[in-house]
């Protein structure tokens, strides 16, 4: 379908990871992922999984919050964009494709002000 999917479908098996460690795997046959998007999908969760490096850049890019303070989606939407943005390499998009997709996620899975916090914290994190 889409990459937008592939990143939602993530999304999804972050959220329910961090929830319920125990949980079953989601299903990507209802969101009507294409072998493609599902491979990046995959690989987006494996380079959240694999790298904790990325929990440390976000807190150090917090403004009076720490990270244990920060919504489920809030933070799993950053881990997304920091994954993709650092480590996917040439599967990575852009850097203003990754922060945009980052923002609309917040602004549907989010709270009301997800998306500031989510384009602050991104546009921080990603200077370097």
């Amino acid at each position: 379908m889409s990459r937008r999917s592939a990143r939602e479908y993530a999304l999804k098996v972050l959220y329910s990871r961090e929830l319920n460690p125990e949980t079953e795997a989601i299903d990507a046959d209802d969101m009507d992922l294409s072998e493609k998007d599902r491979a990046f999908a995959d690989a987006l969760v494996q380079a959240v999984s694999g790298h904790g490096e990325i929990d440390g850049l976000i807190a150090a890019n917090l403004k009076h919050w720490s990270l244990s303070q920060l919504n489920v989606v809030d933070k799993n939407i950053l881990r997304l964009a920091l994954a993709e943005y650092r480590f996917l390499g040439e599967q990575a998009s852009d850097r203003k494709v990754i922060m945009n997709e980052a923002i609309e996620m917040a602004k549907v899975y989010g709270g009301d002000s997800s998306y500031c916090f989510v384009n602050g914290v991104l546009n921080e994190a990603m200077k370097g």
